[in-house]
């Protein structure tokens, strides 16, 4: 698997000009992705980490790939394809190149009916660290090595090309959570005017009852005051990844009704989980996993 620096510009203008995607009051592509006027199925996968393998599984289960070709389903991916996130594995990026080059492959193949949003590790920013490990950077690096620097500066723009929210038929998707006190329509849509809730919508992580709330961290109310802001039914399916919760003891990597929340489901789909994804059918969801075999052991945080 091999892509052109031609290939990630047509998936950029793919991913720009996607037909649900709403343009923003600069005729930019906004940062809102409206689907909720389809009338089909909608898969979504989580965070994969450099899971090219949990990917195509998913992409062959049930022949998800041909149906997503016929019109038949909708395909959204959380973001987070990047980045190996696995005890002793964090250096590893031979995967993370696996899984953007697929990436691009889909978003060429699928056009409108694929969105991929913008994660907090799909970017080169030296910041952005697991275990002290600045994946960020190392990612770089990897690329600059060995695919050069014009197709790294290519992803880059892959990178900031890409949407941070969509609203589907009963439920809506962003990578880590809802702005606190939620946002407007409007304020998706112009989110290049905000900083602050870009950064959010990729980094928020929902409280887990350890005592206050940092800012970086939602609740309940978030959500309550995101949908009211949206003018969405409270029973709206809020559905995210970036904060899986191993801890629980749950280790599908999906969790529903998390902390408590209503319909607020977290779903992961990286390396040490069996392909998990959802799939929604006329307002209801589904859990379902590609991969049959064992899992080894999970990292902790």
């Amino acid at each position: 698997m091999s892509v052109s620096i031609n290939d990630i510009k047509k998936a950029i203008r793919i991913t720009q000009n996607n037909k649900y995607r709403i343009v923003n009051s600069y005729n930019h592509p906004g940062g809102l992705v409206d689907i909720s006027m389809l009338d089909l199925p909608t898969i979504i996968i989580g965070d994969l980490h450099g899971s090219i393998e949990n990917l195509n599984a998913i992409m062959n289960d049930d022949n998800n790939i041909e149906k997503i070709k016929n019109n038949e389903i909708y395909l959204i991916i959380l973001g987070d394809g990047m980045h190996n996130d696995q005890t002793g594995e964090m250096l590893e990026m031979a995967t993370s190149l696996e899984v953007l080059e697929r990436l691009i492959e889909l978003i060429c193949e699928l056009k409108d009916n694929i969105i991929y949003i913008k994660g907090n590790h799909d970017s080169f920013d030296e910041r952005i660290t697991k275990s002290g490990i600045r994946q960020g950077y190392e990612f770089k690096k990897f690329l600059i090595e060995n695919k050069g620097d014009e197709f790294l500066e290519i992803v880059d723009e892959f990178f900031e090309s890409l949407p941070q929210f969509v609203i589907g038929s009963g439920f809506v998707v962003t990578h880590a959570g809802p702005t606190r006190r939620g946002a407007t329509r409007k304020e998706l849509i112009d989110i290049e005017d905000n900083e602050d809730y870009i950064s959010q919508l990729m980094w928020n992580r929902v409280h887990e009852f350890r005592g206050n709330p940092s800012m970086k961290e939602y609740g309940s109310d978030d959500i309550r005051k995101m949908l009211l802001k949206l003018n969405l039914p409270e029973d709206t399916y809020f559905i995210v990844g970036h904060n899986p919760l191993w801890k629980t003891g749950n280790k599908t990597g999906i969790w529903h009704d998390v902390t408590g929340i209503k319909n607020h489901i977290i779903i992961i789909s990286n390396k040490q989980t069996n392909g998990p994804y959802l799939l929604i059918t006329n307002g209801e969801v589904k859990d379902k996993f590609a991969v049959s075999e064992e899992k080894g052991s999970y990292y902790g945080w």
